[in-house]
């Protein structure tokens, strides 16, 4: 009797843990879902999607570009509080001649970047942010165009990296950084549910939609 009362227990016991991982995911998922509230304004035609608790992603067009917003949680470096990094990527409408990547304060575990796998560098421009790495893939854009563009990019510290291939731009920014207390004592990454500022969104994308037209130009 005793072993059929204590089975029970553990059979009970393992049903509430199972309610209560799948309601755990459920507000973890509502949470990110929420993350592009504010934003899903700013793209015409936006589409928001998110597969299971993934982070969401929204795809639309803004000045007639084709823009995508999407999320990445980087858990790669150790010892340092997890970022949230924001992905704005815009398709360009011309086809421009060699690729860029610019990333500041480079640690060689930027795992969402082509950057360590290309084959050229250049030295980074005196009035350009300093502890930073510039790499590219067999020809170099037309940095001259950029030159004054960029300065102004990076001024904001949360730019993580600038990214230019023949027909795409991307820039990474950091979104938001993991909780502290809860990264330093239980190491898990949670981000706050509040959503992404729009006035920080679309002043970064302003500026990746100047840059790609400024490369643009005159684009065959």
């Amino acid at each position: 009797m005793i072993k059929i009362l204590v089975s029970i227990a553990i059979l009970m016991m393992g049903l509430w843990l199972i309610r209560q991982y799948l309601n755990d995911q459920r507000i973890i998922k509502h949470a990110k879902a929420h993350l592009f509230d504010e934003v899903l304004s700013l793209l015409d035609g936006a589409i928001l999607k998110q597969e299971g608790n993934d982070f969401p992603q929204v795809s639309g067009s803004f000045s007639g570009y084709e823009v995508k917003f999407s999320l990445i949680e980087d858990t790669i470096a150790v010892r340092k509080i997890p970022p949230l990094w924001l992905l704005i990527t815009i398709q360009g409408k011309a086809s421009i001649q060699g690729t860029f990547d610019l990333i500041v304060r480079p640690s060689n575990n930027e795992f969402y970047s082509p950057a360590w796998q290309w084959n050229g560098n250049l030295q980074v421009p005196s009035h350009w942010p300093q502890h930073a790495v510039i790499k590219y893939q067999d020809s170099l854009v037309d940095v001259a165009k950029i030159d004054n563009s960029v300065p102004k990019l990076f001024a904001d510290e949360r730019t993580k990296e600038l990214l230019i291939t023949p027909l795409t731009l991307r820039i990474t920014y950091m979104a938001k950084q993991a909780e502290r207390g809860e990264y330093l004592i239980m190491r898990n990454s949670v981000f706050s549910g509040e959503p992404i500022a729009l006035e920080i969104v679309k002043k970064v994308l302003m500026q990746a939609i100047e840059i790609r037209q400024l490369l643009e130009k005159d684009a065959v």
